[in-house]
């Protein structure tokens, strides 16, 4: 029998997958899926995972269900966890669907507590250079942590190599 997946290794997955830092993203989720459990809910569970990844990954997100959050609504968050709760709870589904659901409502419970402390932990930040230094201990909110990092990495992408 394998040791239960700790909770770090699956928030820090889904920190890594909210700031687009897939090749750490996907390291995550490999260790997630070495130490996970074999069973119909975990499969799920695990499914969902590796779904985010890819739908994050992909630049034709125009229809999915990421493009459709608002960073800075935290209403919407909890609406999406209590309706993905509901469906964890319910008999209706088999033990596969209910590990999926699982997943997008820890997701939506990590995105709501990354958005209410508006700290952006050390681990998420990007392991190449930022032309522009941010403090993790500094209160920000993801959306405008979100767009320094992107500036930052535009910045290194137009310098001469």
């Amino acid at each position: 029998m394998r040791a239960p997946v700790r909770k770090a290794y699956i928030v820090r997955f889904f920190q890594l997958v909210t700031t687009k830092q897939f090749t750490e993203a996907e390291r995550e989720l490999q260790r997630i899926k070495e130490k996970i459990e074999r069973t119909e809910w975990n499969h799920g569970y695990y499914r969902a995972l590796h779904g985010m990844l890819l739908l994050r990954r992909s630049n034709n997100d125009h229809y999915s269900f990421f493009a459709t959050l608002d960073q800075n609504d935290k209403h919407a968050f909890q609406n999406f966890r209590r309706d993905f709760q509901e469906k964890v709870e319910s008999r209706l589904y088999a033990d596969y669907d209910r590990g999926y659901f699982s997943a997008w409502a820890d997701y939506m419970r990590v995105l709501l507590r990354m958005q209410k402390t508006a700290i952006i932990p050390k681990q998420v930040l990007p392991l190449k250079p930022a032309a522009v230094e941010v403090n993790p201990t500094t209160q920000v909110s993801l959306t405008d942590w979100q767009n320094t990092q992107n500036q930052a990495n535009e910045k290194l992408d137009q310098e001469p190599r």
